[in-house]
């Protein structure tokens, strides 16, 4: 069982993880890793910013029990992303609930494309901004995720951080002004939120649809859906989305994706053709 969570919560993830085999990794465990099956089947590496020690003293609202996995691979994730790892070198990348917390998304999800393996598969969980502490907060645009990746960006500004500790405050309850709540911040408080890796953006699953679109029409990735779970739906954990993926042996039509970090992608809004919020058949394209 992952710790912290119910098992009636976690049919979708075992579901997703029955599927996957091999050796792989997953990006940012935090203190409930995703289900994998246990034996010899598969092997998971865990990469992530802290020693268990730092993780605890960041987040000591969870208390001593929380269980923070040992990372094989420390690394911060916005400065170096995967650079730890070979090009096509993972059966399957395990993402879950890590896209959100990220300076720029759409590089990781390059990255992600990076290193695995044709046929390899991605487990894809994010949280349903209406169904969490987010739930004041507007989508993140596209055209913002699109400049961020332009500009290659690898800190979460302060910007992103206000925004995810006023609409923490307000859904705390507190229903000042944004302008009042603005003012009571600290260096100190944005500081530790930085470090805490908050929320810097928010979707739901349409919103994230179209994410997945420019993907797959600019940035050359060639994921088919294999799978699929909607927030709220039977057998989740009531506040998340997601996908499982794999990849296609399909190239970029911009050329070797490894040459990727330095497309320069058009802004437009972009929606996929054939990809559908649904179990199996889509693709990114």
């Amino acid at each position: 069982m992952t710790q912290g969570i119910e098992p009636d919560t976690l049919s979708v993830r075992h579901r997703f993880g029955s599927r996957l085999s091999g050796e792989g990794v997953e990006i940012g465990p935090g203190h409930a890793p995703f289900p994998v099956p246990g034996g010899v089947k598969v092997k998971v590496r865990y990469i992530d910013r802290w020693e268990p020690a730092e993780n605890s003293s960041l987040f000591p609202e969870l208390g001593d029990s929380a269980g923070f996995p040992k990372p094989d691979i420390v690394a911060n994730l916005d400065v170096e992303r995967l650079e730890a790892l070979d090009d096509e070198s993972q059966d399957f990348v395990i993402a879950s609930h890590i896209l959100e917390h990220l300076a720029n998304p759409l590089a990781m999800i390059v990255e992600i494309d990076r290193v695995l393996k044709v046929d390899g598969l991605v487990v894809l969980l994010l949280p349903d901004r209406h169904r969490t502490f987010d739930h004041t907060r507007t989508p993140t645009p596209l055209a913002h995720l699109v400049e961020e990746y332009r500009r290659d960006v690898r800190e979460v500004d302060d910007a992103h951080v206000l925004d995810f500790i006023v609409a923490s405050v307000r859904a705390s309850g507190d229903d000042r002004d944004v302008e009042t709540l603005l003012k009571e911040r600290t260096a100190e408080e944005i500081a530790l939120h930085r470090r805490r890796s908050v929320h810097a953006h928010v979707w739901d699953m349409h919103e994230f649809t179209d994410v997945l679109g420019y993907a797959g029409s600019e940035l050359g990735i060639r994921w088919k859906v294999l799978d699929a779970a909607e927030a709220g739906g039977e057998g989740t954990f009531g506040n998340e989305f997601g996908w499982l993926f794999s990849k296609s042996a399909c190239r970029a039509r911009e050329g070797d994706p490894r040459d990727r970090r330095t497309t320069r992608p058009t802004t437009g809004r972009t929606r996929l053709s054939r990809f559908r919020r649904r179990r199996g058949g889509g693709r990114l394209s």
